[in-house]
């Protein structure tokens, strides 16, 4: 049986780098369709002069959401439509999930801020691995599945150029960097993954709620005050029409599901 040659066998590595980093930069196209249908959207947003015009041209965005698409630019555009519409609650909600596609767009930060003063509600705390990981909110979501692709990919170049007499002490550094990065890069990502993926929050879309202590409004106001539209908070469970939440500091209550907009 034949073998290859060390020089073939670094070569084919790098070519697969190369096939793999360029996959997870490849985002999935958009059929031409929905295409249409945004830019129709964006179009009538333009037009929109009334609250009942930004209500539709935000709920033309939802239906093109429904149809699976990801998109920053769609959530970002039914977020202004929302707020057009006086519907601040849900613009906080859209522009908390467009800022998971496009955490470095200014306009989007500045909206959202805006979104969150009108409210007069504190935005949730930061916790502290959002401190550790201090470029967290600089990546988008896909960004950090494509960083973690490519350095899983450099690790393991480096750890074949070991086996080479010449590259051994570069491939080592290079291989305990990249290692390093690797391990930080798969922490930031599974943190996005648990608070995007199996975690739901929510927002009350509703100018005045009482929060309660059991799903039903038989059950005591679970908090002093009442809930205002613009607060965030985590969803517990589920129980027919009500929601289990989670409110910051504040503790645990109850909200029926009308009063809420979850993502």
């Amino acid at each position: 049986m034949q073998t290859l040659q060390p020089a073939l066998g670094a070569r084919g590595y790098l070519l697969v780098l190369i096939a793999v980093c360029g996959v997870a930069g490849c985002g999935g196209g958009v059929d031409p369709e929905t295409s249409l249908d945004f830019q129709e959207a964006n179009r009538a947003f333009a037009a929109a002069d009334s609250t009942a015009g930004f209500l539709s041209v935000a709920n033309r965005y939802q239906a093109i959401l429904d149809r699976g698409v990801l998109s920053g630019a769609v959530l970002y555009n039914q977020g202004n439509a929302w707020m057009r519409a006086g519907e601040t609650g849900r613009a906080i909600a859209s522009y908390r999930q467009a800022y998971r596609y496009r955490p470095r767009d200014s306009h989007l930060a500045a909206n959202l801020r805006s979104a969150l003063a009108s409210t007069s509600v504190p935005p949730p705390a930061t916790p502290l691995v959002g401190y550790l990981f201090f470029w967290q909110d600089w990546l988008s979501y896909p960004e950090k599945f494509t960083l973690s692709t490519v350095l899983l990919m450099v690790t393991l170049v480096a750890a074949t150029l070991v086996q080479f007499e010449g590259c051994r002490i570069a491939g080592r550094r290079c291989g305990a960097l990249s290692g390093l990065l690797l391990i930080l890069a798969l922490f930031s990502t599974g943190w996005d993954w648990y608070r995007f993926e199996r975690t739901e929050h929510g927002v009350v879309i509703t100018d005045e709620v009482t929060a309660r202590k059991g799903n039903s409004e038989n059950y005591e106001p679970a908090f002093t005050e009442l809930l205002r539209e613009g607060a965030e908070f985590q969803v517990l469970e589920r129980r027919g029409d009500w929601l289990h939440i989670r409110l910051g500091g504040s503790g645990d209550a109850w909200l029926e599901d009308r009063d809420t907009v979850t993502y």
